[in-house]
Order: structure tokens, then C-alpha cells, then sequence
């Protein structure tokens, strides 16, 4: 998403912000002078070859935070926005590659190209999804989705926060606080830009949805207070080490939980249908029957997943295809446990699976072929556990 900044002619000082000026750290564009004109002549038959570019830009840095510079100023003079897209409400490129021939991207791949040449520069750098304000006015309307992207970036232990898209464009925030969106101080940063999860705002205590629509004013002195009521940097590096599919998963869920909306509903129900393709895949990975126990207890959590993203959103066909495939072979492992195992003789349970399948496969279109051929294999499972009783 890209937003016009009129440059204003005159700012009106509210009273409460002129004496927190004085207190906010002035990011000048002298003191990165020279690692900005360095940038700048990068050779452009680096531009894909992002290893070496990423080596190019390192190279004479004498500290992250100029390295993280170097990367900040090539992108956003290598990239132009793409209007073009934005106009067609879509995304034009598919990858990294895309984004680099074209030379042209939206707030997306701004953020994802910085990522990318971070990483091989060995810094720590994410891509923050969240929803764009950028003009300091009251009664903002909250979107129902995130609808624009930039990074965080983890310097000598530390996450600091930058807006590649947005370059050092002078809007209201930057007039007000003196600052630039190349580490912006997270109490600046959260005026203009709030992320899908509140660990990334950064901040001591979170500011809410509602604050961040309310009064720049309030949710400045909101945002810059001192007590501290979680930490941020914990709850990052806990979401960070979890596996991929559970991370997805804990991340929409706080986006939902954050700004409870039907779009991030759909996308925690998504996350959590996807989690369960992929612990469904773990199984196929396992000896049977060695390993018949680990197998039920994956799809068992798989099952989990999917029971709790269908009340969220109604399922597509394929998630509905997938939860009745799940049971249908939990009911199978559970048949085929040896003996003396403690799910081997719950034929209930067993029967249970199986109706709830049925149940599922009579929701798909009725001339599909996995109905046809499911309906057909979960009828003989129920025969067969009949004949075994």
C-alpha cells in the first residue's frame, strides 16, 4: 500500500508533545553519510547476486547498525513503488526474483527483499505485517486486515524497527518527534504503524486497536510510558523458536485475539488447518507398526486442529476433505493397534471416527470423487467393525 505525505507547511505543537521532543533521540542522515553514499554505488551486477550484495554492503561497516544501513539505503533506492499494482489491488511479483528484475514492489516485497539481504548479511531481521496510518488524525478506521509491511531488525541484542517502503519521507510524525523511519523509537514508530501482534509494537505495554484509532496524543503518552507490564523481547524470541507451523498458528491466533475481525478469524482457521497437513505429513515419515503409537498421537493432534478451526470459519472443500481423510485413518490406526495396546479395544471410539467422517463427507458437493470414494471406504470400516463385534 503506498500513502501520499504532503509535506506540512505548519505543524500545530499540542502542548503535551513539544516537551517530549527534547527527550527523543534525533536520527540525522549526516552520521550515515558515508555508509549511504557507499550503498548507492553498489555495482549493479550485484543487484542479483544477493549474497554478494549483501557482502558488498557489509564489507566496510563497523558495526550492525551500519551494516542494517547500508541494506536500508540500497533497497529503497533500487526499489520504486509499484503503482501500477497498487491500482490493480494485487501483487505483481511472485518472489524475490521478481522483485529484483522489476525492480518495482509494493510495502510487501520492500520488506521482504530487506529480510532477504539481511539474512545473508547475518543479521536477524523479520518481516512485520499491520495496518498504516500515516497521518496523525483522530477517529481512524481500523481496516478488518493488515494492509501494510516493513521489518524488524535485531541489532547487538536488541529489535529495532524500520519502514523500508516509507523511506525518509517528512510526514507529521517525523515534523512532531524528529525522527526518520530507520530506527524509529518504538513510541514514534507505533503512531503511524501498529503490527498484527503487539510484541512487535515493541513497547513496554502494548497499546490497543482502540488507542491506536483514538487521539495521537493519548497514544503517544500511552505508547512512551515507563511501567513495564510484559516483555516484548521474551515473547518474541518464544514465538521465534517454535517450529514453523506452530509458529503460524500462535501468530494468528494473537492477531485474532488482538483485532478480532472475520479476516483474522479466516486466517487462525487457516493456520491451524495448515498445521494439521503438516503433523498429518509427519506420520508418513514413521514405520508401522513400530511406531503405531506416535502415529495416533500426531493425528490425534491433527484432529485438535481441525476441530478447532471449524467453528471459526466455514471450511473450504479441501479442509473439509482433510479432517474426514483424518479420521477415517485415525480409525484405521486405532483398528489395526496390536494387541493390548490401550486404544486397541475402544471400538467406540473407533465408530465414533467414523460417523463424525460420514457426517463431514455428506457436507462436500455430492458429485465429487473424494465423497464418492470415502463414503464408499468409511461404509466398509463401519461393516467390518460391525462383524468384528
Amino acid at each position: 500500500m503506498n500513502y501520499s505525505f504532503p509535506i506540512l507547511q505548519q505543524s500545530i505543537l499540542l502542548s503535551g508533545l513539544i516537551l517530549a521532543l527534547s527527550a527523543l533521540p534525533s536520527i540525522l542522515p549526516a552520521q550515515y553519510a558515508t555508509v549511504d553514499r557507499y550503498a548507492r554505488q553498489a555495482p549493479d551486477s550485484l543487484s542479483q547476486n544477493l549474497p554478494a550484495l549483501a557482502a558488498y554492503l557489509s564489507a566496510p561497516a563497523q558495526s550492525e547498525t551500519e551494516t542494517a544501513r547500508a541494506i536500508y539505503t540500497w533497497v529503497t533506492g533500487y526499489l520504486q513503488y509499484d503503482h501500477q499494482a497498487e491500482r490493480q489491488d494485487k501483487r505483481i511479483n511472485q518472489n524475490l526474483r521478481d522483485i529484483l528484475i522489476r525492480r518495482k514492489g509494493l510495502c510487501m516485497d520492500y520488506a521482504l527483499l530487506y529480510q532477504a539481504i539481511c539474512r545473508y548479511a547475518g543479521l536477524q531481521c523479520e518481516k512485520i505485517d499491520g495496518y498504516a496510518a500515516p497521518r496523525l488524525m483522530e477517529g481512524r478506521q481500523m481496516p478488518e486486515k493488515a494492509d501494510h509491511s516493513w521489518n524488524a531488525v535485531r541489532i547487538n541484542g536488541q529489535w529495532q524497527l524500520l519502514d523500508a517502503t516509507w523511506n525518509e519521507v517528512q510526514d507529521e510524525a517525523h515534523l512532531l518527534y524528529g525522527t526518520s523511519y530507520f530506527f524509529t523509537p518504538p513510541e514514534v514508530f507505533v503512531l503511524t504503524h501498529l503490527p498484527e501482534q503487539p510484541m512487535w509494537q515493541l513497547l513496554p505495554c502494548p497499546v490497543s486497536t482502540e488507542a491506536f484509532a483514538g487521539s495521537h496524543t493519548l497514544l503517544y503518552q500511552q505508547a512512551a510510558q515507563q511501567d513495564s507490564c510484559w516483555s516484548p523481547t521474551d515473547s518474541i524470541a518464544a514465538t521465534l523458536r517454535l517450529p514453523p507451523a506452530d509458529r503460524r498458528v500462535a501468530m494468528a491466533r494473537q492477531s485474532h485475539h488482538f483485532h478480532p475481525t472475520p479476516y483474522t478469524q479466516r486466517q487462525w482457521s487457516a493456520a491451524l488447518f495448515d498445521r494439521a497437513v503438516a503433523l498429518d505429513e509427519q506420520t508418513e515419515s514413521l514405520p508401522y507398526p513400530d511406531s503405531a503409537g506416535s502415529i495416533v498421537q500426531l493425528r490425534q493432534q491433527a484432529l485438535a486442529d481441525c476441530q478447532q478451526a471449524l467453528p471459526l470459519t466455514e471450511p473450504q472443500n479441501w479442509q473439509r476433505e482433510l479432517y474426514a481423510q483424518l479420521l477415517m485413518n485415525q480409525a484405521i490406526a486405532r483398528y489395526q493397534l496390536p494387541g493390548g495396546h490401550p486404544l486397541s479395544n475402544d471400538a467406540d471410539a473407533t465408530v465414533d471416527l467414523l460417523q463424525t467422517a460420514r457426517e463431514q463427507l455428506l457436507l462436500l458437493p455430492e458429485n465429487g470423487y473424494f465423497r464418492k470414494y470415502a463414503m464408499r471406504q468409511c461404509t466398509q470400516l463401519l461393516e467390518q467393525l460391525s462383524d468384528r463385534d
